[in-house]
């Protein structure tokens, strides 16, 4: 009993100590360095080609909206919008506080000298399409509207495009802006801001008026953010090793164990929408590939995993639809093809194709199930067409390797659809949008419904889900989309990539979130930290 009693008083001393402990919370101050491969060329966004490019843009400008960490679309420089007109018609509100780096308010006239810009003829980039024949204007000082020349639900993301200050640019068309001082020495509404360029470094000090941290604060916490380039993550991982840096994006998986191994270090793993697709194109003239047998055989030979494995090393999560199992799109019900040899062995001898020469190549009619397997001279998608060849091989189908530099695959096989199938990699939005993958309309060049596969049902549902704004319609408009696309296999989704990020066990305040791009790690930036101060 006075052992009890002992080990009581004990317990509640050390409550009482630890309640009496101040606590220690994120404060100002302090640098972060990142190690980032490759130099830069330019800090407008819409001109940036290098992973330092991308960065410098996410950390300096914002968009009306943005992603949050659990990939919903949410306002940024936006107080509020409406849509009207079913869709059609987009009203944005810009935030009183929302200001450019030299002070002065964002205002409607950057957002429509932006989409100014997004429409010149001589932009050539992704959102080109997006607002192709919108119509915006000035409603107010602080409100602008987007006219659509249709419903279109998920709009809202497109409107995450980094905002332009129209009173350092108005006049300046696209061809023009690689000349611009702006290029170099940008004024950006982000939570830092371009104070110094070397040739090894570009530094950002922080926006002490950042409107996103209001009201708890004024801004990030650190003080200074340094991208240091490298030739390479490796060298810049030693360089972590070392304690000459912070963190380094875009690590392989070996240099993960690498670091993993260093008690300094901490290797985060965020998932992304960016998917790796076998596209098989099902046109008239492709022959085997229109029975729709013949396809399921080829999805329930593939080995999704080993596939993984061979491509990114396992730095991700093995698919079966263009959407992740995350996603709120994703269907309630929809066909999976586990691997099977002999399952797709016995479907394709049910359709009539056996080796009838000993060849060890199937055939039918005198016809061999041979087909090209064309990519991109990438390792990562070689290592993954090698293993599908292999796979493909085990149940007696002939894959063809056709491997080209990226510019001349999309140039040569991917554009004229000239391929059997199709192996490239998908960059994804946090809003998913089969249409430009399976409407009938899209079946041609510019479209991307590389395996031409399409039908009226489809069309019809894909082109209400677009006009919905409602997500739950729009998700039960998906839903017989995915469905008919993992039943008929005009395309066989093999993985997701994750990127792989290495930082300092001494920063804190860092989230893991879904992304679409490397750069959006820094989605949550203004909260890392590593200063802190006691508070009771």
């Amino acid at each position: 009993m006075a052992l009890v009693a002992l080990l009581a008083l004990t317990s509640a001393g050390a409550v009482v100590a630890e309640q009496g402990r101040p606590s220690l919370v994120a404060a100002n101050g302090g640098s972060y360095v990142e190690g980032v491969i490759g130099g830069y060329r330019h800090f407008i966004p819409y001109l940036a080609t290098t992973p330092v490019d991308h960065d410098v843009a996410r950390l300096v400008f914002n968009g009306l909206m943005r992603t949050d960490r659990g990939g919903e679309i949410v306002p940024d420089l936006a107080a509020t919008f409406r849509v009207e007109q079913e869709g059609k018609v987009w009203t944005f509100e810009i935030r009183d506080d929302a200001k450019w780096h030299d002070g002065r308010p964002v205002v409607a006239d950057d957002v429509i000298y932006t989409v100014g810009i997004l429409q010149d003829r001589a932009y050539g980039g992704p959102l080109a399409e997006a607002f192709r024949g919108v119509l915006v204007d000035r409603v107010a000082t602080k409100v602008v509207r987007f006219t659509l020349p249709g419903p279109y639900g998920p709009f809202a993301a497109s409107t995450t495009f980094p905002v332009l200050p129209a009173h350092k640019l108005a006049g300046v068309p696209f061809l023009q802006l690689p000349g611009d001082p702006f290029d170099q020495r940008p004024v950006g509404t982000g939570p830092f801001k371009v104070a110094e360029v070397s040739v090894r470094e570009v530094t950002l000090v922080a926006d002490l008026d950042f409107f996103r941290t209001k009201p708890a604060r004024t801004r990030p916490y650190f003080d200074r953010l340094v991208l240091r380039t490298y030739p390479d993550a490796s060298e810049a991982l030693t360089a972590l090793a070392l304690g000459d840096l912070d963190g380094v994006s875009g690590i392989s998986s070996a240099d993960a164990e690498r670091a993993r191994a260093l008690r300094s270090v901490a290797v985060y793993s965020y998932p992304t929408n960016d998917y790796t697709a076998l596209f098989l194109n099902v046109r008239p003239e492709r022959g085997a590939l229109r029975e729709r047998a013949v396809r399921q055989a080829i999805a329930t030979a593939i080995d999704r995993g080993r596939v993984l494995a061979v491509a990114i090393d396992g730095r991700g999560r093995v698919a079966d639809s263009m959407v992740p199992r995350t996603s709120w799109a994703y269907p309630s019900q929809i066909r999976k093809y586990e691997r099977s040899v002999t399952e797709a062995q016995a479907m394709l001898e049910a359709t009539g194709w056996r080796d009838t020469d000993g060849d060890a190549v199937r055939d039918k009619g005198g016809v061999a199930l041979s087909i090209s397997l064309a990519t991109s001279d990438e390792p990562a998608r070689l290592n993954a067409a090698e293993q599908i060849a292999h796979d493909l091989r085990l149940v007696g189908i002939e894959a063809k390797l056709v491997a080209k530099p990226f510019d001349e695959l999309v140039d040569t096989v991917a554009r004229p659809r000239m391929f059997d199938a199709l192996l490239v990699g998908i960059t994804s939005t946090p809003d998913p949008d089969p249409y430009p993958f399976f409407h009938s309309s899209q079946s041609k060049d510019p479209g991307f419904n590389f395996s031409g596969f399409s039908t009226l049902p489809l069309d019809r549902s894909l082109e209400a889900a677009r006009k919905a704004g409602d997500r739950e319609q729009r998700k039960a408009l998906f839903e017989p989309v995915l469905q008919a696309i993992a039943t008929e296999v005009p395309v066989v989704f093999l993985y997701f990539s994750d990127h792989l990020y290495a930082q300092h066990v001494s920063i804190k305040g860092l989230k893991i979130a879904q992304i679409v791009e490397p750069s959006q790690r820094f989605w949550d930036v203004e909260d890392w930290y590593v200063k802190t101060i006691a508070r009771r």
